[in-house]
């Protein structure tokens, strides 16, 4: 419990700011200077609030120490990488990352940053481009930080570099998804792709996200994924077990590698019953949010898609923690969008979501690999921290 100490405090200023940017929307004479005829969260509306919890969420994120497990591969990296001046074509096949990320790096080294000013560098474009999102989308510029922390945010930001890249360029691409932009969407995400290979999804994801997938596939597409999940049914491995035509390709080799090798083993348990209050919440109220904004409509299909995929994937770890955490952004939004939706269990709904967030960032930050710590007041070395996780990767 006492690694979660850090990340509950963080969250508890979180909902004290949110507190008082409601307090300010209250003000009819601020209210009327500052919302837009959409409905958006105006730009001078509780600018004090939004900014502090921009900053503490950055200060939190960026100035970390080594979290979590994946700065075991990152650090060495970036200490080794060249600057730009010196990045050669070899350096592409040394790195073994993809080549939008290696470039992207060797840029900001080449500005003078070491590792921890690159990862503070990564973490404020990421929260900025949240924060844009948020902006444009939510009913609030507070209350989705509570959520992005909740709901797979943090991960996202200590292990997930390369994917967070493209996460941003998903999210700067949402205006083009809204007014069907095809070229500059296709442009973006394709971008998305050169700083991580499992992006690509959301290229087909273009003639889909924005659509009324109809109430019969919703529920249909919830309970075949239960079905496939909680039967333990393997669909994925069989399906890529018979693609023949891919077995003479790189592909093919490495994903029957991660078939062969998958140690996943999801069941029946506290994220699933959490998961699936929030698909089941959000499908009984899609048309009261499809009629409180428009683009919560895209936000819904990212969640359900986040949710169906997560549980046909089930088998294979690296698909499970990969594809679906590119749609997580639906949590963020529609959690808060909830919020301000008129219905009259609002309120319960509102308290058990921010419940649910609580009890989330308690269970995800219980690991001795989420001890905290930060720049600001000193960090443990790599070498001691890499001792320190190491055996717990080996033991999972």
């Amino acid at each position: 419990m006492d690694t979660a100490l850090p990340y509950i405090a963080v969250a508890l200023l979180l909902l004290w700011l949110y507190k008082r940017e409601q307090q300010q929307l209250q003000r009819p004479q601020q209210r009327l200077n500052t919302l837009s005829p959409e409905g958006n969260v105006g730009h001078r509306v509780s600018r004090s609030a939004a900014n502090a919890a921009f900053i503490i969420v950055w200060l939190f994120i960026g100035f970390r120490g080594h979290l979590y497990s994946d700065f075991i591969n990152y650090y060495p990296f970036y200490e080794d990488l060249p600057t730009i001046n010196c990045l050669t074509s070899a350096s592409f096949t040394r790195y073994m990352f993809e080549p939008g990320f290696v470039i992207y790096s060797s840029v900001v080294k080449s500005l003078g940053f070491d590792y921890f000013g690159w990862v503070a560098v990564g973490s404020f474009i990421d929260l900025w481009v949240c924060r844009q999102t948020f902006r444009r989308y939510s009913s609030s510029l507070v209350l989705p930080f509570l959520f992005f922390i909740a709901y797979n945010g943090l991960v996202i930001e200590f292990n997930l570099y390369r994917n967070a890249k493209a996460i941003d360029l998903f999210l700067l691409s949402l205006p083009a998804l809204q007014h069907r932009r095809t070229t500059r969407y296709m442009l973006l995400n394709t971008l998305g792709i050169t700083f991580h290979l499992s992006s690509v999804v959301y290229l087909p994801a273009y003639f889909v996200l924005h659509r009324n997938i109809g109430s019969a596939v919703r529920w249909c597409g919830i309970v075949f994924a239960n079905i496939i999940f909680l039967g333990r049914i393997n669909v994925v491995n069989r399906i890529i077990l018979s693609l023949g035509v891919l077995q003479p390709t790189a592909l093919y080799d490495k994903l029957t590698s991660h078939v062969q090798h998958s140690t996943a083993s999801y069941a029946l348990s506290f994220g699933h019953i959490e998961r699936t209050i929030a698909i089941l919440l959000f499908t009984v109220l899609y048309g009261r949010m499809e009629q409180q904004r428009r683009s919560n409509r895209i936000f819904y299909n990212c969640l359900w898609i986040y949710y169906v995929t997560f549980l046909i994937f089930h088998e294979i770890e690296v698909l499970a923690t990969r594809i679906p955490i590119l749609f997580v952004c639906g949590y963020w939004i529609l959690y808060t969008n909830v919020a301000t939706l008129r219905f009259r269990w609002r309120q319960v709904v509102l308290l058990a979501a921010i419940a649910l967030a609580f009890a989330k960032i308690i269970t995800a930050n219980l690991s001795p690999a989420a001890r905290y710590d930060n720049l600001l007041f000193g960090i443990e070395e790599y070498a001691s921290r890499r001792r320190e996780v190491l055996p717990l990767l080996e033991k999972d």
